[in-house]
């Protein structure tokens, strides 16, 4: 508990370091917010609100094909410190989800389960980055602005990306790759596993792991009906996010192409994995405020849009996940 508690009191202060580093041009930042519609805002905050809702729906459909009947209040607390703790331990999902198996136990929902439910999150997110990751180029394409060369190479690096997707996805499909991939994270992750006091993985339990996630893809093939509610709730929870940052644009009296908030949102979603330890903090907004300038749009509203976002999506509810993550704890204890 005590370095669980000492995690996450360094985790705040750095995040309080980088937003420091991140408002170095304070003064540029206020005058371009001080016109900005607060209404809309609080519309970007209800958003944010339903993105919890539709992952907490997620799991309760993805554990409802497996015969888990879950309510959804409950479970509501637990995906809310689940992403919490995503948030304040950066570990690329690992400590939340290593949270959510102990959270979930208590319904008698075994490990390797909330495990795979997890897996396949991941998964249907891929999906749904393709999908609208071609929605997106489709945009662009159609544009009247199609000649700029920077239109152009954001589209090449589109294309580049979706390519990638494919080709990962192909790859994870293959048991051998696949199983061989998880191998090489295996340290990694038993690391991060044991600073949270939680059982390492060992080489029988990967294969388990391994045997139920195969097993429950077999499943999905088999009645892809259990196969749509989980993915249409996944598939939300992204069109929620990209509507957010939307949303920051309007409220800033801006209305731009919804292909360049796609595409500028899915490539800061990708360039953040290079920097997880810090839940993408900096990258992310690099990346983003990149595509937009290159987009056409300007750079101060660009940046301002992205500073706004990220407060809204990332800090905000961090004082509701951490009221529930010390229950979660002190519910443990």
């Amino acid at each position: 508990m005590r370095l669980r508690h000492f995690f996450f009191f360094l985790a705040i202060v750095l995040i309080s370091i980088l937003i420091i580093v991140q408002f170095g041009q304070f003064g540029d930042f206020l005058s371009v917010i001080v016109n900005v519609n607060i209404w809309l805002l609080l519309v970007v905050v209800f958003l944010r609100f339903l993105y919890y809702l539709a992952n907490t729906c997620y799991f309760q459909a993805y554990l409802k094909s497996f015969g888990y009947h879950l309510a959804f209040k409950p479970l509501f607390k637990d995906v809310v410190t689940m992403n919490f703790t995503n948030t304040v331990f950066p570990t690329g999902g690992v400590s939340g989800i290593a949270v959510l198996r102990g959270r979930l136990r208590k319904h008698k929902v075994s490990a390797h389960t909330t495990t795979v439910a997890q897996a396949f999150w991941m998964g249907f997110t891929g999906l749904s980055f393709i999908i609208l990751l071609l929605m997106s180029m489709l945009m662009l394409f159609l544009s009247n602005r199609i000649e700029q060369v920077s239109f152009r190479l954001i589209l090449a690096v589109l294309l580049f990306m979706l390519v990638s997707s494919l080709v990962i996805l192909a790859l994870l499909l293959n048991r051998r790759v696949a199983e061989r991939a998880i191998y090489l994270l295996t340290r990694p992750i038993n690391f991060i596993l044991r600073r949270f006091g939680r059982d390492s993985l060992g080489k029988q339990q990967l294969n388990d792991l391994s045997d139920k996630f195969y097993e429950t893809l077999l499943d999905f093939r088999n009645d892809w009906r259990k196969l749509a509610s989980p993915f249409l709730w996944c598939f939300t929870t992204l069109v929620i996010d990209i509507a957010s940052l939307y949303m920051v644009f309007v409220a800033f009296g801006v209305y731009p192409n919804p292909g360049i908030v796609t595409a500028a949102f899915l490539v800061a979603m990708v360039v953040s994995l290079a920097s997880v330890l810090t839940s993408g903090i900096g990258v992310f907004e690099i990346g983003m405020v990149s595509v937009l300038v290159g987009l056409g749009l300007a750079f101060d509203i660009s940046f301002s849009a992205a500073i706004v976002y990220r407060i809204i999506a990332l800090w905000l509810f961090l004082p509701v996940g951490l009221y529930f993550y010390k229950r979660a704890m002190f519910d443990e204890k």
